[in-house]
């Protein structure tokens, strides 16, 4: 059976069809001449990502679930053909790409430790948390997606004046504030200060809640020449599932974990919240990995 890129949206796999320089009919979207490959050089592949699934009556239908979390195949219909066809050819407990799956109970175990974590922060222990859980489950490898920061790129922040006229705040005010006045937030604790930036001159905009007709000051940043960079944690990357060095397992529980963490990062406070719901951000933000800070 061959296949082609188009019946995919993973990146990395389009590459490696890409990469076998045939051309031909698609036996499943029909596409021709088009980069093709027999499906049978895939099914290492398919047989350990499906290794991560176990039916589970209580669960979504193995199609509809591999393209809510990866949106995996370029198509709902080109995944039921290709799944099912490799699913008899694989050894697997799955019969259908219709039964009802979910993650295996070691990945489920590993993302799901973030709720519990958030909750030990807020309410039992916030200064000394169970390191050794977070050990064992080996989070500090799934935050080495890294976005480099270098001096070419732009950053901005955004000030609101509280009253109409004033004039534009100098260079050392558009800074990140003194920490006898700083507030906590998604990323800090009340106290310590950090300067939170944007590569997205509108998304200040949003995170002062500009309004019409409010004035605002608005600073361009720059990472200093003698730096060269800087890499941060990037929770927001859409990491390729296909992976050609038997790491699928760790690429799964690393982006279901990052997704779930970016969510809560993203999340502005309501006005009745409390600081108490940032605790937990506040930690990952100060989580050091590889002896660098999480972002």
């Amino acid at each position: 059976m061959l296949v082609c890129k188009n019946c995919f949206s993973d990146k990395e796999l389009q590459a490696f069809i890409e990469s076998s320089r045939v051309s031909g009919k698609c036996d499943v979207c029909e596409s021709r001449d088009a980069a093709v490959i027999d499906l049978l050089e895939l099914l290492d592949f398919f047989q350990e990502f499906l290794d991560n699934f176990r039916r589970n009556e209580h669960g979504m239908p193995l199609k509809s679930k591999v393209q809510e979390s990866w949106s995996f195949f370029s198509s709902i219909d080109s995944a039921s053909k290709i799944l099912n066809v490799v699913i008899g050819k694989i050894n697997t407990e799955i019969e259908s790409s219709n039964d009802l799956v979910d993650y295996k109970d070691e990945i489920i175990s590993n993302y799901s430790y973030w709720n519990d974590l958030k909750e030990i922060l807020k309410t039992e222990r916030r200064f000394i948390p169970d390191i050794e859980t977070i050990k064992e489950l080996e989070w500090d490898r799934f935050f080495n997606t890294q976005y480099e920061l270098i001096p070419e790129i732009k950053l901005y922040r955004a000030r609101v004046h509280h009253q109409g006229g004033n004039r534009a705040y100098n260079t050392y005010e558009m800074m990140c504030p003194r920490a006898s006045i700083t507030k906590g937030g998604r990323a800090n604790p009340t106290g310590i200060p950090f300067l939170y930036l944007s590569d997205n001159p509108d998304t200040v905009l949003y995170e002062v809640r500009a309004s019409y007709l409010d004035e605002l000051s608005v600073g361009e940043f720059h990472l200093k020449s003698e730096y060269e960079t800087i890499r941060i944690v990037d929770f927001t990357e859409d990491t390729p599932l296909f992976q050609s060095d038997g790491k699928t397992e760790t690429t799964i529980k690393s982006r279901l974990l990052r997704d779930l963490i970016s969510r809560d990062l993203s999340k502005p406070m309501r006005r009745y919240d409390t600081e108490v719901e940032y605790i937990p951000t506040q930690f990952i933000c100060e989580f050091r990995v590889n002896g660098q800070k999480g972002v």
